[in-house]
């Protein structure tokens, strides 16, 4: 079994036992669950949500880019204005 595979399992182990938690409510189970839960996130983020990260990280690069150029735009003030001839 993978990395991923195993982490993948622990989520699903893991959201089983919420499940059951709020079945049986039981208060100890709760608190199992979201150490269980942070656990996870912690450790098992960058192996589960590896593709989403690099993509969300790339929308973010392309978004700061045109967020600057933007600003330089409108700094500068040469969005509707033409450039005069000599």
């Amino acid at each position: 079994m993978t990395l991923k595979g195993k982490w993948l399992l622990l989520f699903f182990i893991d959201n089983l036992l919420f499940f059951t938690a709020l079945a049986i409510d039981s208060l100890p189970m709760y608190f199992f669950v979201i150490a269980l839960s942070f656990y996870i996130y912690k450790n098992g983020r960058t192996v589960l949500f590896k593709e989403y990260d690099e993509r969300k990280k790339r929308k973010l690069a392309e978004y700061q880019l045109i967020q600057e150029a933007a600003k330089k735009t409108i700094r500068t003030g040469r969005l509707f204005k033409k450039e005069k001839e000599l």
